[in-house]
């Protein structure tokens, strides 16, 4: 994700990439020579204390997005960190409320809020009258999760924080906020709970649905239901919109979101300008607060 994230701000004028940090050397030196980054760091508390720098990106695994960003906050330093921001609810709430007395801005990287095709299925629902209903489809493959051995114990035990809340996420950012939750799960062939369902009703009154089963082969992918229309996304990056009498068209999609990481650009382009003019962190974006709710929701649905 740090290269991802270079991409998009080597072609942002109003940003520059001062340094980096990595405890891996190799990488850091074969990144910095990519981007033409001087000043390289392996230790995350020199590189702050010798830049200065006006805000930073935390792209690095999901057992350490926790400790590096607290580091960060001490400084007062606003940040984008990369998901998720704590393994657990109890961790991002810790989070929130460390931020709260900085004059600083913090930004959760659920980019899949800002690709081009999802923020226009949700106006083309939104325009014929509203959504009545979602259904969010997450699969994985732990068996070759565990295999690949990248994982500690404990990011695998959360893994429905450390992966699965992009499309918990959207729940969320399609629905609104969440009233109650009724779910369910079950471990087949394992120790481990490996298949999920909720259902969920919104405070608007849409209702939700949300599948994720590991044991079998599948896609992210989410349906938006409205008056008169249907929008598939599937796989998320792609949409198609339906209408009664079997009108079907493609939902639009921006060049941005072809040339880098769908939804990168736009998302990293929010913070730096939002950074610059010191305002506060909104929706499409996700602040602490936000994002805390899609954790909660998420411990919700993975530990029923």
């Amino acid at each position: 994700m740090a290269r991802r994230h270079l991409e998009v701000l080597r072609s942002l004028p109003e940003a520059q990439v001062v340094a980096i940090s990595s405890r891996g050397i190799e990488k850091l030196e074969k990144v910095a020579e990519d981007f033409s980054i001087a000043q390289r760091f392996q230790n995350n508390e020199e590189m702050l204390k010798t830049t200065r720098p006006d805000a930073v990106i935390i792209a690095v695994s999901a057992s350490n997005v926790h400790d590096v960003t607290l580091s960060c906050m001490k400084r007062g330093l606003s940040g984008l960190l990369e998901k998720p921001p704590g393994l657990t609810a109890v961790q991002t709430e810790v989070l929130l409320e460390t931020s709260r007395p900085a004059n600083a801005h913090y930004m959760v990287g659920l980019n899949r809020r800002f690709y081009s095709v999802i923020q226009n299925a949700r106006k083309l629902v939104d325009d014929s009258g509203g959504l009545v209903s979602v259904l969010v489809q997450y699969t994985e493959n732990m068996s070759a999760v565990r295999a690949a051995s990248l994982h500690p114990p404990e990011v695998l035990q959360h893994w429905m924080a450390a992966d699965g809340i992009h499309c918990i996420d959207l729940l969320r950012f399609f629905g609104g906020e969440v009233a109650s939750v009724h779910a369910l799960t079950s471990a087949w062939r394992d120790t481990s709970p490996n298949s999920f369902g909720a259902l969920i009703r919104f405070t608007n009154g849409a209702i939700g649905h949300f599948v994720s089963n590991w044991t079998a082969p599948g896609r992210w992918e989410a349906t938006l239901y409205g008056l008169d229309i249907r929008v598939d996304l599937s796989p998320l990056e792609d949409g198609k919109a339906t209408r009664r009498g079997t009108i079907v068209s493609q939902v639009p999609k921006e060049d941005v979101d072809i040339k880098f990481k769908p939804g990168l650009y736009e998302q990293d382009k929010y913070f730096v300008s939002h950074v610059r003019q010191n305002q506060q962190i909104e929706r499409p974006a996700a602040n602490l607060e936000d994002a805390l709710g899609t954790m909660r929701l998420v411990e919700t649905i993975a530990y029923s």
